[in-house]
């Protein structure tokens, strides 16, 4: 009998299988902007984050790697300021160039050379899958960093592809167990958030927006806003906050429980305000981590349609840690999408 652990790789070793090697329902080269999509986008992104990425897997039991398997992770890892001293990664279509992906009668969603450094070249017909609503899903950022670290595998010695996809999966699965994705409306991606949290006493969360085309990184303005607080002076009046003193930085967040809370469509704008749980790791003088659990972080933003398609407006990003206690008995009339309270 199978175990369910080993059911569920073999299930996800099928799934890269599938996704690597046909088209059928592919979204063409033709429909992605010549790399500027956002599965492109994601690409990039884990390709900028992959150290850490790698780190986590390294760093956890829960990636189930055997040694051999750590020794070409290690082996990536050492060698990434090399791999990304030049521009790495080309995007281009197989259905316009056939042929090009064709690996042992295959075809596959990326290809490479041998030594480090080799060009990483993605097909981006394979970067986007249709959904059960007929629309076209991007690339997530855990499968990504699979593609990621099969090609450059190969750049460490002569690695099966079967090995290098085992790898890739594991790495893949695990960050896929740390990552919230909570898109605005269900079965499309053309606006969602999504969180990293890596770890859940001593980092800050990523957090990023997608919109349209757009990846926006805001984890620094997380960890800005991110707060503990040593005394609290009741005001018992929403959205009025209450009056916190002695303010520090937590050593560590967990942003989770994210979901759409708010949002208003008029002609082409759109105002969202998100909102999520955060618990902080607060360490006062004995040195102790107390976790925070009593506040919440509201995002908001405004898009502009612009042929068809949502535009962020970088500028309108907004981000708030408060918290609404039982004491909180009155309430004013404000409306909460002209106040991140």
């Amino acid at each position: 009998m199978i175990k369910l652990n080993q059911f569920v790789l073999s299930a996800c070793l099928m799934a890269i299988a599938s996704f690597s090697t046909s088209a059928a329902f592919a979204r063409g080269g033709d429909m992605v902007n010549n790399g500027g999509g956002i599965a492109e986008k994601n690409v990039f992104y884990a390709y900028e984050k992959l150290d850490k990425y790698i780190l986590i897997c390294l760093n956890s039991d829960a990636c189930k790697l055997n040694e051999r398997q750590k020794i070409v992770l290690r082996q990536i890892l050492a060698t990434l300021p090399r791999e990304k001293s030049m521009q790495q990664l080309f995007f281009s279509s197989e259905k316009k160039m056939p042929g090009t992906y064709i690996i042992d009668g295959l075809v596959r969603v990326a290809k490479t050379g041998s030594e480090v450094g080799s060009p990483i070249y993605i097909n981006s017909d394979l970067l986007y899958s249709r959904n059960e609503a007929n629309s076209y899903d991007p690339v997530t950022i855990p499968e990504a960093v699979a593609i990621l670290i099969h090609e450059m595998g190969h750049h460490q010695g002569s690695y099966s592809h079967e090995e290098l996809d085992l790898i890739g999966v594991r790495a893949s699965m695990l960050l896929q167990q740390k990552f919230i994705s909570t898109p605005l409306i269900p079965w499309t991606s053309e606006i969602s958030a999504n969180v990293l949290n890596p770890n859940v006493v001593s980092s800050f969360p990523e957090v990023l927006l997608n919109i349209g085309d757009d990846v926006l990184d805001i984890s620094r303005m997380y960890e800005e806003t991110a707060m503990c607080y040593a005394i609290t002076i009741p005001i018992p009046i929403l959205p009025l906050p209450d009056l916190e003193l002695l303010n520090k930085k937590p050593a560590g967040s967990l942003f989770h429980n994210v979901h759409w809370d708010k949002f208003s469509e008029k002609g082409d704008t759109l105002t969202v305000r998100i909102i999520g749980n955060v618990s902080n790791n607060c360490v006062y003088k004995t040195d102790i981590g107390i976790r925070n659990n009593d506040y919440k972080m509201a995002i908001g933003f405004t898009a502009n349609k612009i042929n068809g398609k949502w535009v962020l407006d970088r500028t309108s990003v907004e981000m708030n840690q408060y918290r609404e206690p039982w004491y909180k008995l009155i309430k004013l009339p404000i409306n909460p999408l002209h106040t991140l309270m």
